[in-house]
């Protein structure tokens, strides 16, 4: 398309926006500049929260060097500034060797967590992300519910 910018690109987001949807096709790598994002997941209006992210931190990694479609929701939680780099840079920045190798990284993490969605995982003295109250998980359910 003769209007697309290559290249990375900064994005203001506001609170409350999506950054990305669980099935999206798009595979753009996103670095936190500034502000705190959440990742989760959800099962009908049950929402899970997997992390919260904030500055320095990255978001994408999988899809950015696999293709394959994003495996949970982000959104923020509060204003954010994000640098986005679109998959087109991938080939441009990192040597083949550097790709095989995050695309074999990439394969094994998606199996591991799909073995953690069906089997579960046993804690042991585990710290894990606190749950959502109903509130919470209204509020997040309500944003994704247009994109489902």
């Amino acid at each position: 398309m003769g209007g697309e910018v290559s290249g990375p690109l900064t994005l203001s987001m506001k609170k409350d926006e999506l950054v990305c949807t669980a099935g999206d096709s798009e595979c753009d790598l996103y670095i936190i500049h500034s502000g705190k994002l959440l990742v989760f997941v959800n099962e009908k209006s049950k929402i899970t929260p997997l992390a919260f992210l904030g500055p320095g931190e990255y978001l994408g990694e999988l899809s950015f060097f696999d293709g394959q479609s994003r495996s949970a929701h982000v959104v923020c939680v509060e204003d954010a500034s994000l640098i986005k780099v679109p998959v087109t840079e991938l080939n441009k920045q990192f040597p083949d060797w550097l790709i095989t190798l995050a695309k074999s990284i990439t394969t094994k993490l998606r199996k591991t967590g799909e073995l953690i969605r069906v089997k579960g995982i046993r804690k042991q003295n585990v710290e894990s992300m606190k749950a959502l109250s109903i509130e919470e998980q209204t509020h997040y359910f309500q944003i994704i519910k247009d994109r489902l």
